[in-house]
């Protein structure tokens, strides 16, 4: 209040001075040019030109005024056609969710005009058509796609890649994926892809990959395991790519008994086998390695014989040990000594394979009814 007080104040004295000069001295000027002269006192010029200046400066403003409202008219129209885009594809995005696949389609398709990412429309477009079956569409869209955003082209790919996965169509995920690089999105289909086709040797291919982008470590071990044991499986090998498909294991796996147990059994060289197993027990003891030691090939029987023997110093009361003793005694031909050894590893843990050596022995001495209890108790184990 004492602000606009003061303002007013000041305003009142400015004018009551400015009348005073304006009222003592009135001034005078003249202008003359080519023979025509105006004259007219100072302040009456002045106001003149003041006038003329604020005429001036309002016509300019005026004039940035206007054109600028065109402008922003015209962003405003902008504003709201993007927004409407918005609006259309966001609808699109929840009936593709809601599995509304031909209104999902629809929404997303109008929306692709004005939206800040077309591509990305029409690729959920092809999700939508896929869902019908309407396989025409869905190829157009995915061309759209790459050819309104190039740099979309391994986002369309994979899409496709995930649309022939949904249908089984394995092949032709893999021919999708052909020549994209190893991501996690790529390598998840490729493994998918190849799992189910059942290509142990692609898999074994990307399995270095497989292992970077892992989010589990143990998932991805067994994982392993499974690919390495159906490889081991093949009818087609031989002892040398055996040993490659071996030796291409993790050091953990090496020593996993079921793997060896599966190589061992797979490869041809006895002395191989011998020192595969042996190697492995001396490792870590298990007992379905100490087993298969004991009928390992005729080649190596003494050598096996007299390891085993020695390990009963340290595992003397093993029923696997027993076992494995039992089937050593037996290819030596010490009968006596295997039937014990039997014995004693049923004394321990009751065991299929125990009782049907030690049936087959007592049969051959003619203990028939002994032989058939040892068969029936085989039985009741498996």
């Amino acid at each position: 209040m004492k602000r606009n007080f003061v303002i007013v104040l000041l305003v009142v004295l400015m004018a009551a001075g400015l009348g005073t000069l304006i009222a003592k001295d009135p001034g005078y000027v003249l202008i003359a040019y080519n023979g025509a002269s105006l004259q007219t006192g100072l302040w009456v010029f002045l106001g003149i030109i003041l006038v003329v200046v604020f005429a001036v400066y309002t016509l300019f403003t005026s004039l940035f005024l206007l054109l600028g409202s065109g402008q922003s008219i015209r962003h405003w129209q902008g504003q709201r056609r993007v927004q409407q885009s918005t609006r259309l594809t966001k609808k699109g995005m929840a009936f593709l969710q809601q599995g509304e696949y031909s209104r999902a389609e629809k929404f997303l398709v109008s929306g692709v005009r004005d939206s800040n990412s077309p591509a990305a429309n029409y690729i959920a477009a092809a999700r939508a058509a896929d869902a019908q079956e309407h396989t025409q569409e869905r190829e157009r869209y995915l061309r759209l796609a790459t050819t309104l955003d190039p740099s979309m082209r391994s986002t369309v790919v994979i899409t496709e890649a995930e649309m022939l996965a949904s249908r089984g169509d394995w092949l032709g995920v893999l021919s999708s994926l052909e020549g994209l690089s190893n991501t996690r999105a790529t390598l998840n289909l490729r493994k998918q892809a190849l799992l189910n086709l059942r290509d142990w040797q692609g898999l074994t291919d990307i399995m270095k990959e497989l292992r970077r982008y892992a989010d589990d470590a143990a998932i991805q071990l067994a994982f392993e395991k499974q690919v390495a044991r159906q490889r081991f499986a093949s009818s087609n090998n031989t002892d040398e790519s055996l040993g490659t498909i071996f030796s291409g294991l993790p050091e953990s796996l090496k020593n996993d008994p079921e793997l060896v147990a599966d190589y061992s059994r797979s490869i041809r060289d006895d002395k191989q086998i011998e020192r595969l197993l042996r190697s492995t027990i001396k490792h870590q003891w298990h007992d379905a390695l100490v087993v298969a030691y004991g009928h390992a090939g005729k080649e190596t029987l003494g050598k096996r014989l007299k390891t085993a023997q020695g390990w009963q110093k340290s595992h003397p009361d093993n029923w696997a040990l027993q076992s494995c003793l039992g089937q050593l005694y037996e290819a030596s031909g010490e009968k006596a000594a295997a039937k014990t050894a039997f014995e004693k590893s049923l004394n321990l843990t009751p065991s299929v394979l125990a009782h049907e050596k030690l049936a087959k022995l007592l049969a051959f001495d003619g203990e028939y009814v002994r032989s058939s209890e040892h068969l029936r108790q085989a039985l009741q184990i498996k």
